[in-house]
């Protein structure tokens, strides 16, 4: 073949390369230029950015990073790697000015080539504004397995300069945002002061002055996880409680005890006085303290931990902190001393007897029931109730299974349940007929009780040889009836409340057919209206969730979980009501 020949059919595989850029490269760099300078919103620029350049290139990992203060930079947007990497602050000593194919790099001396080689990053670009560089991007290998050609890394430069403007734009509107909040947030302080002063005035309730409190650290500073402590007979105790657990906190408060001014725990360490309390309060997680004064007397302590947005406490925070504690304890000590002359005692009597007549209606221990498992736990409030619920043996077939709340609390809860109690205990052995039994506690409770008082109450009749559960329902809660199979009935069969007005229709009796495996599950009010420090309900509806994933538990352990899912919810809160319930399960 001639030389001539050869070099023809050379030049029929030879790509022939544009003189020119042509309109299908220009346009989309338009179009990406367009979408970016358009927007403020930092999030979507870095996003677009991100998305754009992997596809355009076929890769499937790639990251941003914007600088911060120095040659600090951050990781604030990736794709295909961990969203755990976001957040992730590098120093890069000598920010490179080009692109870098980073598997030509050595990683000795460079822990942030490590850290994109570990996510398996192959080239990183700059993204310079005004000869400033604002941040990097990177990309991981294309989904093909190629190299990067020349024209990739044009089009990845082009991209990132396009962007560059728009990033450092998008970061001076973000800077006057924060700029204006903080002025807002400012304002909004002393309007909270001004305002909670007059709040905690208003009323003779202390638990109230501590509520607002701890909304106030919530809503103003951003704090989930904090301890309030005031000082009770010469010491200190937790009223409102917010963290993982409780740990003892004795010895490190007793050190504390000289702290006259807010101060970061970090600051502490250094102070010898200060020093054995700070590593107790570092060590579960604490990052300040806020005395609560008066005359110069510690009279309570804020213990904080982290603030929702991960940003340490300014001291315009402790000074906020300080001050809306002070108006809080002086409220606190004016209650109490108003309190303290005219009612102690008597509500201390009051208590005593109240507690000891509700504690003595509840069953000490359980029957043994062939084929069943039966569990109730009654968790006091901190205010005495009127709670109820029991389990009697009627005959070697049937058991009698109630529980019931009186309206109110106190010493006349307490009592009037005592009267329920008996009337059931002296009705069971003869009455066989749930309706016509329940008509006579119905028109007894009217019959000693006045218009303010009334008695939500259920109660049943299980027959284990037939494995039946009949029923009625005196305005209370409506149990759950959990079948093995996975589906839910509510009990609802019955009539009005007791106590309200005498019976006038009768009561109706419901009747359901227990299987292996199905589950009674009773409870008073005070579960499902268990409320967190923001004043949301645990609800029926979150119950009956949780009662499905823990069906098939044994009744002691589904007990068990309900209580610690409710603890759980109200954590920090002081509890109002009490918590009752009554599992029976057919084994």
């Amino acid at each position: 073949m001639s030389i001539k020949k050869r070099q023809q059919r050379r030049d029929t595989h030879k790509p022939v390369r544009p003189t020119t850029v042509s309109s299908a490269e220009i346009l989309p760099l338009f179009e990406f230029s367009q979408i970016v300078n358009s927007s403020l919103d930092l999030p979507f620029i870095l996003n677009t950015l991100l998305l754009t350049t992997m596809g355009k290139l076929m890769v499937s990992r790639g990251l941003v990073m914007l600088r911060r203060d120095g040659d600090i930079f951050e990781v604030v947007s990736a794709k295909g790697v961990s969203s755990s990497v976001a957040g992730t602050r590098l120093t890069i000593a000598e920010p490179p000015r080009g692109n870098i194919l980073l598997h030509r790099m050595t990683t000795k001396g460079s822990d942030w080539i490590s850290f994109l080689k570990e996510l398996q990053q192959a080239v990183l670009h700059p993204m310079i504004s005004q000869q400033r560089i604002v941040g990097f991007i990177s990309l991981g290998q294309k989904i093909s397995g190629s190299g990067f050609e020349k024209k990739d890394l044009e089009l990845l430069e082009s991209l990132s300069n396009i962007s560059a403007a728009s990033i450092e734009k998008a970061n001076i509107v973000e800077e006057l945002k924060a700029a204006n909040r903080e002025v807002d947030r400012k304002l909004q302080q002393l309007n909270t002061l001004f305002d909670l002063g007059k709040e905690f005035n208003l009323g003779l309730d202390d638990e109230r002055v501590v509520r607002l409190l701890t909304f106030s650290l919530l809503g103003q500073i951003g704090v989930m996880r904090y301890v309030v402590y005031l000082r009770q007979n010469d010491e200190l105790r937790p009223v409102a409680v917010r963290l993982d657990d409780r740990p003892p906190l004795s010895e490190a408060l007793t050190s504390l005890d000289s702290l006259r001014r807010p101060a970061l725990v970090s600051d502490l360490h250094g102070d010898d006085q200060f020093k054995f309390g700070a590593a107790s309060l570092h060590a579960i997680g604490i990052e300040a303290a806020v005395p609560m004064m008066i005359q110069n007397e510690l009279r309570g302590l804020i213990l904080l931990g982290k603030k929702l947005t991960e940003q340490p406490y300014s001291q315009a925070d402790l000074e906020f902190i300080y001050s809306l504690g002070n108006l809080a304890i002086i409220s606190i000590e004016n209650v109490r001393l108003f309190r303290e002359a005219l009612e102690k005692q008597r509500l201390d009597d009051e208590l005593k007897i109240a507690r000891e007549i509700q504690q003595g209606l509840l069953p000490q221990t359980m029957p043994v029931i062939a084929g069943f498992e039966v569990a109730g736990i009654n968790v006091p409030s901190s205010q005495v109730g009127g709670d109820y619920f029991d389990v009697v043996k009627k005959s070697d077939q049937e058991y009698i299974i109630a529980i019931g709340d009186v309206s109110g609390k106190g010493m006349g809860a307490a009592l009037l349940m005592s009267n329920l109690q008996a009337s059931l205990r002296a009705l069971a052995p003869f009455e066989s007929q749930l309706p016509a039994a329940t008509s006579r506690m119905n028109d007894l409770t009217c019959a000693n009780t006045g218009l303010d008082k009334f008695i939500t109450f259920f109660w049943g009749i299980l027959n284990v040889e037939t494995s039946t559960f009949r029923y009625v329902n005196a305005g209370h809660n409506l149990p759950f009836l959990l079948r093995s199979d996975g589906s839910v009935e509510r009990l609802d069969r019955g009539g009005l409340i007791l106590g309200v007005m005498k019976t006038l229709t009768p009561y109706e009796e419901g009747e359901v057919s227990l299987n292996v495996g199905d589950t009674i599950f009773l409870f008073t009010d005070g579960v499902s209206e268990a409320m967190d420090e923001n004043g949301n309900d645990f609800t029926e509806e979150r119950l009956e969730r949780l009662l499905l994933e823990i069906r098939n538990a044994s009744a002691q352990e589904l007990l068990t979980k309900v209580k610690c899912d409710i603890e759980a919810h109200a954590r920090g809160v002081l509890q109002s009501d009490d918590l009752t319930m009554l599992v029976v399960r057919r084994t």
